[in-house]
């Protein structure tokens, strides 16, 4: 039996950089794990195939971004992807998720940076460039029919390509390491896929579905269902919304819908407004049957009649059988259906919107002449799920989505229970065990959860979130072991009982639901404004007119070589007793020879090492190094990337020669990543200022709809809070997004030596800090006097988690250089600071300012 192998501190670098949430992070590492298990560990050599069963609205694309990023940072990197689609609105979809420049892209956050092949280019010369090009990572995108037929739709990938010398399909067949990415996979699962699979002989194939047919039952190898996503606050809350009375004609029960958008309506653009947000413009779904009844619905909603003509113009008919103009035009309406500018409120549907169409804004679905069991699957409700500010916003009509039901009131009540049992109510991931031996192996672990998808009314279920939470906070070590019971506590929000997490108004009358609506509404629309007080001195902020400084990246400005020598020491230290050996093939297409090199499958142990000359392996590792993204080729960066290849190898000392030999390709990954590293911390972006400076008084009038409470000092934090009682702001009340904003404001207004301050809202003191003009926004200006000397503090709080971010860094340098800058003008006579500080500092402060500025940065 082989030895796993699992790299966990890339995993957390890919979570971190894709900003993952626990239950996709873990669903990535049940992959990786599975599949070493097969390989490594049970040492099996036909393709392995899992399954990610996901609740909708966590974010599967993550998942599938999350797992190419893992397996193409990997010591053996995978450089060849194919995402599979069940028809083409997912599969634009998926290229627009993964292509520069949309507002969905994931690609600003993709080290890989894969090369998008899709039908429209496949068989295009850059194409074969990037084929050809072992260090690019290649992400094919296809619908299923294009390769699992040679005839129809398929036809064109399987004849020879003239560039390629063989069919498309072939040239994915013959790769070996191609990993298949299917999305929905509950969609094409029988022979003809089952057949294409065989043909392609990929390393692994991932299907990701939420709702996985039951023959595939063996194959999942993670699943997180949705009652544990609305448990862990990830999807909206479902409330199914119905009549107590017996009305149930199409103008009525249209009416009970439009009514709770209005009012959800005007929650959003009151949050959109207090948060400096883009609006989002609450949609309602109303799902249809047949053609004549979505224009039926139509017919009423585009009427004068109807609610005073309040939707006309304002509705969207969406069913297969539209054809020509009209289909792209509707298509292209729902395409822009989240954005801000978008005259579509209510979307009438025909069977169309079920997988594939993943936007955030939907907040009602009428059910109308169909069974609330109908509608209650998950390829339906997911439509609603999203989260359109992706969080909790705390505000209740914002964080639920309105179920409209076809039912009475009494008769959902009955049905809840049934309803429940519909959807799985346990999630399965896999677990590394540690044997007596000191042998790991996997295992899978079934947590169970008694969280409901529908409640009882007024809140009154009694949901136990149990061990699922276990998918989302699970805190679990570099060997794979379950997270403590104290690890869990982390799931709930402080002040939330177990319980509670899922706690909604599950089954509710229209009635109660529009009038609770209608006050949330209400409660978020007043609009409060606070002006400086006229007994506070006034806080005068210098204004510096920044000018951005482009600076060109140069192996050049890296002078500090210690992070190389170091990594050579640590490959050395890392000596393996096993070496790989690295191979010289070649192939020939009946025109050239192609020459490469690869990974032999055989070993060799270490006592008889390949002999390959250490002047090859140092020119390997210099090409690396010039490879790293943004390297100029010039003759200057070559002397450079020799310097840097030195300080390795000189570090590795009399091991180099061997090391090199067997491991050249892991040593030049681990190389070129420090590099890349090291560039981006010596040449961050950076502006410089002009020489004018204006002394701009902070007297902006602020504005919010938080309710008011007289005190602030012994209360609790709250988000949804204007707190009162301060004896130094410049403003009656402040608010704050994080409770270590709130105790630093509690420990600057208690400064003996502080003469005024302000909690600073955005654009207050923007300093750019990116030659691209990205600005930072500091949480407060402080302004003491010390030994009658004014000193003016900017101030920023920060997660401690985030703290040595090279983010945080580049940002407290630019607020820095602000400083001087300031101070290096006669027409400022107040010297200026700038103090960053963590959770953790906050907490020692223990409301001292004092304390605050010496624990501070």
């Amino acid at each position: 039996m082989g030895q796993l192998q699992f790299q966990p501190e890339l995993l957390a670098e890919v979570a971190h950089r894709l900003d993952l949430r626990e239950p996709n992070r873990k669903a990535i590492e049940s992959v990786i794990l599975r599949t070493s298990d097969h390989y490594d560990v049970q040492e099996k050599t036909e393709p392995y195939e899992c399954i990610v069963d996901s609740a909708t609205g966590v974010g599967k694309t993550y998942v599938m971004a999350g797992l190419m990023e893992y397996l193409a940072g990997a010591e053996n990197p995978v450089r060849n992807f194919l995402l599979l689609a069940p028809g083409r609105t997912i599969r634009d979809k998926s290229v627009l998720n993964f292509t520069a420049g949309n507002s969905k892209s994931l690609r600003h956050m993709l080290r890989s940076k894969p090369y998008v092949i899709t039908a429209d280019n496949f068989d295009a010369q850059a194409t074969r460039i990037a084929i050809d090009d072992p260090t690019v990572t290649k992400l094919y995108i296809f619908t299923v029919q294009a390769l699992t037929s040679a005839t129809g739709e398929g036809r064109a990938t399987h004849v020879p390509l003239e560039n390629l010398g063989m069919s498309f399909f072939d040239h994915l067949a013959r790769l070996d390491d191609l990993v298949i990415l299917a999305d929905e996979h509950h969609c094409y699962r029988g022979p003809a896929f089952s057949r294409t699979i065989r043909d392609l002989r990929p390393e692994l194939v991932v299907g990701m579905t939420a709702t996985p047919v039951r023959a595939d039952e063996s194959l999942v190898a993670f699943r997180y269902p949705l009652a544990a996503a609305i448990a862990d606050k990830l999807v909206k809350t479902p409330v199914m919304v119905a009549r107590r009375d017996d009305r149930s004609d199409v103008e009525t029960k249209l009416l009970d819908g439009v009514n709770l958008l209005r009012y959800k309506g005007q929650a959003a653009d009151a949050y959109c407004d207090e948060n400096g947000l883009p609006r989002v413009n609450p949609v309602m779904l109303v799902i249809a049957r047949s053609i004549e009844e979505a224009e039926e619905f139509r017919a009423v909603l585009d009427s004068g009649s109807f609610d005073g003509g309040a939707w006309v113009g304002k509705t969207l008919l969406i069913h297969s059988k539209l054809t020509g103009d009209a289909k792209e035009k509707a298509l292209a309406d729902l395409q822009a259906v989240e954005d801000p500018d978008s005259p579509i409120r209510i979307i009438i549907s025909v069977g169309m919107l079920k997988e594939g169409w993943d936007v955030k804004n939907v907040y009602v679905i009428a059910s109308m002449r169909a069974s609330v069991s109908e509608v209650m699957t998950e390829q339906t409700l997911g439509r609603g799920m999203r989260l359109p500010f992706g969080k909790y916003t705390d505000v209740e009509i914002l964080d639920t989505l309105e179920i409209l039901a076809h039912e009475k009131y009494s008769e959902l009540l009955e049905k809840r229970k049934v309803l429940n049992e519909a959807f799985i109510d346990y999630g399965t991931y896999a677990e590394v065990r540690r044997l007596s031996d000191g042998s790991s192996v996997v295992r899978q672990k079934t947590v169970e959860s008694d969280a409901e998808v529908i409640g009882l009314p007024g809140g009154g279920a009694q949901s136990q979130v149990g061990d699922t939470s276990q998918l989302q906070g699970a805190n679990t070590s570099q060997t794979g072991a379950l997270p403590t019971k104290q690890d869990l506590t982390a799931v709930v929000p402080q002040g939330t009982s177990a319980s509670a997490a899922t706690d909604g108004p599950g089954v509710v009358d229209v009635e109660t639901r529009t009038r609770e609506a209608a006050e949330a509404a209400k409660k978020t629309s007043a609009v409060v404004r606070y002006d400086p007080l006229p007994d506070r001195e006034p806080i005068l902020i210098p204004k510096l007119i920044s000018v951005p400084q482009f600076v060109a990246v140069s192996l050049n400005d890296i002078v500090d070589y210690g992070p190389f020598e170091r990594l050579g020491r640590t490959l050395t230290a890392d000596y393996s007793a096993e070496l790989k050996r690295t191979k010289i093939v070649a192939s020939h297409d009946g025109r050239k020879v192609t020459t490469a090199t690869e990974t032999a499958n055989d070993k060799i142990v270490s006592a008889l090492p390949l002999d390959i000359p250490l002047s090859v392996t140092r020119e390997a590792l210099v090409r690396r190094v010039m490879s790293v993204k943004g390297v100029p080729n010039r003759a200057l960066e070559l002397g450079a990337a020799q310097r840097i290849v030195d300080h390795l190898i000189e570090a590795m000392g009399e091991k180099a020669a061997d090391h090199l030999s067997a491991f050249v390709d892991r040593c030049g990954q681990r190389l070129a990543a420090e590099v890349a590293k090291t560039l981006r911390d010596v040449t961050q972006a950076q502006v410089t200022y002009d020489d004018d400076v204006e002394l701009v008084p902070l007297n902006k009038t602020r504005e919010t709809r938080k309710r008011q409470v007289a005190g602030h000092a012994d209360g609790s934090f709250d988000k949804a809070i204007a707190f009162n009682g301060w004896s130094k702001n410049l403003y009656s009340h402040a608010w704050f997004d994080t409770a270590p904003e709130f105790k630093a404001a509690n420990a600057i207004d208690s400064g003996k030596k502080v003469i005024v301050w302000a909690r600073l809202h955005i654009n207050d003191v923007p300093i750019k800090w990116t030659s691209e003009g990205r600005e930072y926004n500091p949480d407060f200006v402080v302004i003491e006097e010390v030994d009658g000397q004014r000193i003016g503090w900017l101030v920023e709080t920060k997660a401690d988690k985030d703290m040595t971010s090279a983010e945080v860094i580049a940002k407290r340098k630019a607020a820095r250089r602000w400083a001087n800058t300031a101070n290096s003008s006669p027409d400022v006579d107040i010297t200026w600071k700038y103090l960053l500080v963590g959770e953790q500092d906050v907490e020692d402060a223990q409301g001292s300012w004092e304390f605050l500025k010496g624990f501070g940065q």
